[in-house]
C-alpha cells in the first residue's frame, strides 16, 4: 500500500526539482557591473572565421559599446568581456601571455607545443599572471591569437577550460581576454646591414 503513494510522490518531487534549476551567470574581464544596455552579445558560432570575430569586437568597441562573448552551457552562462581599445596602444607583453590557435588547437606562442587541458592550472598561475611594472600580481591576462582565415573551432572549449581553472582560484583578480590577429613574423635585419639599404 505504501508503494502506491511512494511512486507518484517521487515523480512529483523529481519534476519539481527540475523546474527549480537556475542558470548561473559568470562574468570574466571588465565590466562586471554597470549598465548592460551598452553590451552587444556575440556567440562564436556566429562567425565564419577568426578575422570576422575580431573585426566585430573592434567595431563594437569603436562604436562606444561593449562586446560580450557569450558561452552557454547547461545551467551556466559565461560572459567574456574582451580587453579591446578602439585606438590600439603600443603594448607588448611577454610572449608567455599568448595562446595561438591553429586548426582548432591552442599552442604556446611561436611554437608547435600544444597546450593541454591538464596543464591549464599551472599556465594560469605562471604564464597568464600579469604583473605590469611591479612584483604584485594585478590580474590574469590571456591573449588569444589566430590567423584571420582560421575557424573559431577550439576557442570555446579553451575558454571554458581556462575559466574553470580560474574559478578554482577563488580570487578577486580579473581574468582578462584579448583577441588579436597573428602578426606576421618579420625577419630582423642583419647587424652588418645599414639602415639606408
Amino acid at each position: 500500500m505504501n508503494l502506491k503513494f511512494a511512486k507518484p510522490l517521487i515523480i512529483i518531487l523529481l519534476l519539481a526539482n527540475c523546474g527549480k534549476q537556475e542558470t548561473e551567470i559568470k562574468n570574466y574581464g571588465l565590466p562586471k557591473s554597470g549598465s548592460g544596455s551598452l553590451n552587444v552579445s556575440l556567440e562564436l558560432s556566429e562567425f565564419k572565421n577568426y578575422g570576422k570575430l575580431i573585426d566585430r569586437i573592434r567595431e563594437i568597441t569603436c562604436n562606444d559599446s561593449i562586446p560580450k562573448l557569450v558561452i552557454k552551457e547547461k545551467n551556466l552562462i559565461r560572459n567574456i568581456y574582451p580587453t579591446e581599445l578602439c585606438e590600439p596602444i603600443i603594448f607588448d607583453p611577454e610572449g608567455k601571455h599568448y595562446v595561438t590557435f591553429r586548426k582548432g588547437k591552442p599552442y604556446e606562442w611561436q611554437t608547435i607545443i600544444e597546450i593541454l587541458t591538464d596543464s591549464l592550472s599551472k599556465k594560469l598561475t605562471e604564464d597568464f599572471s600579469y604583473y605590469r611594472n611591479s612584483e604584485k600580481l594585478e590580474s590574469f591576462l590571456i591573449i588569444l591569437e589566430s590567423e584571420r582565415n582560421e575557424k573559431t573551432n577550439g576557442i570555446k572549449k579553451f575558454i571554458i577550460d581556462i575559466t574553470k581553472e580560474y574559478d578554482k582560484l577563488e580570487t578577486d583578480l580579473e581574468l582578462n581576454f584579448a583577441f588579436w590577429e597573428v602578426v606576421p613574423y618579420l625577419p630582423t635585419r642583419p647587424a652588418n646591414e645599414s639602415e639606408n639599404e
